[in-house]
């Protein structure tokens, strides 16, 4: 690991460096970085600058400390995911534990939003996800997903069958795809007739939608997501 580091703050750089070893794959989802006085030898810093470099990753819920083990490249599992993107509730404040169910999935080419959101070019193909999320056996949420088609080309969604892991899990450790953030805006809209009887709701029933577009580490946008609602909240804590 080398290279010039200079005119920025060298936290910021070493951080990026970091980054990078993380975003090609030189240390994987679920595992460890070397010693911080082995990285701080490498980069030619400090390790003050190597520790406050990590911080900043941890703080972006990337990396993770694990007393005695050293510090881990944070893999996403199902209960992390869950805890950490999804933001819809009871409207008394219970959590939502949902299961997925996929309705349809195939390859189509990119509409207007999709291109936009995605950050697509004219004719661009996008694997496009249609599914519920239910809790006992309730359909609570109706979602459309569109992907770029050519990095989840692996994800191979089988329609009718039940998504046991969260989404998030399946495109990193199927596409190696990692989403580091999100970012929601919250509408209303009106119940299609499919949406209407996905949810068991009538056609043109208000609901509440939220468009997501996920990032994955290198900054790229790589979901859009529309999830439709008529009977959960949204809920945003802030610090």
């Amino acid at each position: 690991m080398t290279g010039p580091l200079a005119s920025r703050p060298l936290y910021l750089q070493a951080r990026d460096l970091l980054l990078r070893r993380i975003v090609d794959g030189t240390w994987k989802p679920g595992g460890y970085l070397p010693s911080e006085p082995q990285l701080a030898l490498d980069l030619g810093v400090s390790i003050g600058t190597i520790r406050k470099a990590m911080e900043d990753l941890v703080g972006q819920g990337l990396l993770e400390r694990q007393h005695g083990r050293g510090t881990q490249v944070v893999p996403h599992s199902s209960d992390r995911s869950r805890f950490r993107f999804l933001r819809f509730v009871h409207g008394d404040g219970r959590p939502f534990r949902p299961v997925a169910r996929v309705l349809a999935a195939g390859t189509a080419r990119a509409d207007a939003q999709d291109r936009a959101a995605l950050g697509l070019g004219a004719g661009a193909k996008v694997l496009v996800l249609l599914r519920t999320r239910s809790e006992d056996g309730v359909p609570l949420i109706y979602e459309r997903i569109a992907l770029p088609a050519e990095p989840f080309a692996a994800l191979k969604p089988e329609p009718g069958a039940e998504m046991l892991e969260e989404i998030y899990v399946l495109y990193q450790a199927r596409c190696g795809q990692t989403v580091a953030r999100a970012r929601d805006t919250i509408a209303t809209d009106r119940a299609s007739p499919a949406m209407a009887d996905a949810l068991g709701c009538a056609p043109g029933a208000p609901l509440l939608l939220v468009r997501r577009v996920a990032v994955a580490l290198t900054g790229d946008p790589i979901e859009y997501r529309q999830s439709w609602t008529a009977m959960l909240h949204y809920r945003s804590d802030l610090d």
